[in-house]
């Protein structure tokens, strides 16, 4: 039997706003900017455990708040909180790699309801003041695959590829660059639209636009992962069903949550493709929206 998703989304102001469960359990990541110590500090009588989670691509194990293992066993790791209470994901804080295990040790353990939290910045860190280029990450070996993920792009039935894209075009350059095979797929980039905030989106558009050339452009919301989910979903939907199709998650974070369901839902007939970029110390300034995203997992 298969499975979709249902959406609940809202936006506050003030974390105190966000509809919690007595008893949630938070997980969250490393913090490395305003909105992250905002995130990562909900003082909310409801919240009844923090737990951070990191994920060494280099050793492809994840770590659970003081446990380590390979990341193939990822749900042993995260059962024991998911049995104790309500599930929230700090996705503000969480990188992909860490908010995709958590998403498909969820749907993998058969918890059908989850809170996702996600908080915009005021602006972004540019390399100097008035640059056009933005601080957000550091280089690193290059992409490396996830477990539970892996897709082979150099198989013939990998049909499609859809790219999120950001502010950052030397992501998806690098990946033309170490998959010359993406050259021979039917590929799609994504770009937030609306933006978090007005203009925005031309700073992710003007500088890309050498690099897609040849691909195929579409848009969806940048804060709402129901539309790129739809925007996954339209894809998947063109191919045969012994045809494949991966997601390169390197735009805003509410995108990668819609990339982290839909992998999970669909890791048969779905891949990940990602570059495991380190964050870059106060990468954004101040704390803007805070978005919920209740997930609901149905059969169909």
């Amino acid at each position: 039997m298969s499975k979709s998703i249902i959406f609940q989304t809202s936006k506050h102001l003030t974390p105190e706003d966000i509809s919690l469960q007595p008893g949630s359990i938070l997980f969250h990541g490393d913090s490395v900017d305003d909105r992250g110590q905002s995130s990562t500090n909900i003082d909310n009588p409801k919240i009844s455990k923090k737990i951070i989670v990191n994920y060494d691509y280099e050793n492809m194990e994840i770590s659970v708040g003081d446990k380590t293992m390979n990341a193939d066993q990822a749900n042993e790791l995260f059962e024991p909180y998911f049995q104790e209470g309500s599930i929230v994901l700090d996705a503000t804080t969480l990188g992909f790699s860490e908010l995709f295990l958590a998403v498909k040790s969820l749907i993998d353990l058969n918890i059908n309801r989850f809170l996702i939290i996600y908080v915009e910045p005021s602006n972004y860190s540019r390399k100097t003041p008035g640059a056009d280029e933005f601080a957000l990450s550091e280089l690193n070996a290059g992409y490396k695959p996830i477990p539970k993920s892996i897709i082979d792009l150099a198989e013939n039935d990998v049909k499609a590829g859809v790219f999120f894209l950001g502010f950052e075009p030397e992501r998806i350059e690098r990946a033309f660059e170490e998959y010359q095979m993406l050259s021979n797929k039917d590929i799609k980039v994504v770009f937030g639209i609306p933006a978090f905030q007005p203009g925005w989106e031309l700073n992710s558009i003007v500088p890309h636009l050498s690099a897609i050339e040849k691909c195929d452009i579409a848009y969806c919301a940048a804060n709402d992962p129901s539309s790129a989910y739809d925007t996954l979903e339209e894809t998947r939907s063109s191919l045969d069903k012994d045809e494949k199709m991966f997601i390169a998650p390197i735009g805003t974070k509410p995108c990668g949550v819609a990339a982290a369901l839909f992998a999970s839902l669909h890791s048969n007939q779905v891949g990940l493709l990602f570059d495991h970029r380190k964050k870059k110390n106060k990468r954004s300034r101040g704390v803007n929206v805070w978005h919920g995203y209740l997930i609901t997992i149905v059969d169909q």
